[in-house]
């Protein structure tokens, strides 16, 4: 249960970290916004590291055991940074949530499918719920600013 928790948590810390960040691209700029979210995520890094540094290691073998590919995750990381930093003031919260969630989803698929894998029917599923929900919000929405842009001009 802890874990599902932690889970949870971790959604909901995404998604206000993306638009914290977004507001910050907004103010000074995307690549800048980029640039202190990575600062700040090193600061805090390595003030845990400090606390912690009897746990890890730190050593140049340590590191260089690992695949080269795998260093890509921090690259991945700027890269979904400057993405949202645009995407979610456009697209709002909510949808940008349900974007990235379907994003997650199809990603997991594939990469379940290409690595052999088996694909659970319930996710397929349960993803093409999630669309076909999110594909009627979107209609319904649409209808509503139509709505209420021709009632505006006709108040004028």
């Amino acid at each position: 249960m802890v874990y599902i928790i932690m889970a949870f948590l971790t959604g909901c810390i995404v998604i206000l970290s993306l638009v914290i960040n977004s507001k910050l691209a907004i103010e000074i700029g995307t690549l800048q916004g980029a640039l202190i979210n990575y600062v700040v995520g090193l600061l805090f890094s390595i003030l845990v590291l400090l606390f912690n540094y009897k746990h890890i290691d730190t050593t140049i073998k340590a590191f260089s055991d690992i695949p080269l590919w795998i260093y890509l995750g921090g690259f991945i990381g700027v890269m979904v940074i400057l993405i949202n930093n645009n995407a979610i003031p456009k697209v709002g919260a909510v949808y940008s949530t349900l974007l990235i969630f379907m994003g997650q989803l199809s990603m997991g698929v594939a990469i379940d499918f290409l690595i052999g894998n088996s694909i659970s029917t319930g996710k397929i599923v349960g993803g093409l719920l999630i669309l076909a929900g999110m594909l009627y919000n979107f209609h319904i929405d649409k209808k509503n600013l139509i709505s209420l842009s021709i009632s505006q001009q006709t108040n004028q």
